[in-house]
């Protein structure tokens, strides 16, 4: 049984009585940015046409992108994503879970 009702009004909803927060602008892009997310995707298309297996295509974009997750964490001060980061390394390196 469908539940479109041709013909049917759209649900009103009552009006808020708190106001919506404004919403922050949008932020653009910067070049390092945009270079980073279309230049991963081709990097490991070369590298898997060049004969590199797949596996250790992604294993090194992977580290790559580790890396510089790490150096913005490092620059910006990111102590808490910093850590994570550390932890999740540790963990893969060790073979073992880490916890949620």
């Amino acid at each position: 049984m469908s539940t479109h009702h041709p013909g049917a009004s759209a649900p009103q909803h009552p009006p808020r009585s708190v106001p919506e927060p404004p919403r922050a602008p949008a932020r653009i892009l910067t070049t390092a940015q945009i270079c980073g997310i279309s230049l991963f995707p081709l990097l490991g298309t070369g590298l898997t046409l060049a004969g590199t297996p797949v596996s250790d295509a992604l294993t090194l974009l992977a580290g790559c992108g580790t890396i510089g997750a790490a150096t913005i964490a490092a620059a910006s001060g990111g102590r808490r994503l910093l850590t994570s980061l550390a932890s999740a390394a540790a963990h893969a390196a060790a073979g073992t879970e880490t916890s949620r």
